[in-house]
């Protein structure tokens, strides 16, 4: 089992380090879930570079190859999940919802809405809501977008990959496979977005 240094790096000989601080926003007080997301660049070298100029990031980068990188300390937050989360109540069990006070959320423009339900969902607590980022890792994979739906489909490598990878994060962090979700369930992405991820 891989160990976690002082930095909070992970231990193994399957991680490559490449950190980058400058997508490290903070402390990661706590980790109640992982999110899956695609990096929409071809190759790692293109996410590196991105990360170079700092902003937004994630923990780990998973190669088309299979090769896993850490990119951030996991003691440290990263900007992955997006500025506005999904009501969780809606997508999972409407009856869950308060509905009087979701009704007038509703009811709003498009616009207005997105911002209403994410700050309604802030106000609770995980599980309760999807995870953000001052609670969650973030594990990239590389691969382009091809339209508004649709993504390359992740290698068997990267799934191999990806596998242990969350086996050795659930074991860290005491998750299972319920607190780990795919970017587009979280946020407003491109819902082909890690769609062919498999960690289970």
């Amino acid at each position: 089992m891989s160990t976690i240094n002082k930095d909070g790096m992970l231990i193994d000989g399957r991680i490559h380090r490449r950190r980058f601080q400058n997508i490290e926003h903070g402390v990661l007080s706590a980790v109640h879930a992982i999110v899956v997301h695609q990096t929409d660049a071809p190759t790692a070298q293109h996410t590196f570079n991105g990360y170079k100029a700092g902003g937004n990031g994630a923990h780990f980068l998973i190669d088309k190859n299979g090769l896993i990188y850490q990119t951030a300390s996991i003691y440290k937050r990263c900007y992955h999940v997006g500025r506005l989360i999904k009501s969780k109540c809606l997508t999972i069990n409407k009856n869950s919802c308060n509905n009087a006070s979701m009704a007038k959320m509703l009811a709003m423009s498009w616009t207005n809405q997105i911002k209403a339900l994410d700050s309604h969902e802030r106000s609770k607590t995980y599980p309760h809501r999807y995870p953000v980022n001052s609670d969650s890792i973030g594990i990239e994979l590389v691969g382009k977008h091809i339209d508004k739906k649709t993504y390359e489909t992740i290698t068997a490598q990267q799934n191999m990959s990806l596998q242990w990878l969350v086996g050795e994060l659930y074991n860290h962090f005491s998750l299972t496979s319920s607190n780990v979700y795919k970017h587009p369930e979280v946020s407003y992405k491109n819902p082909g977005e890690a769609s062919t991820a498999v960690w289970k």
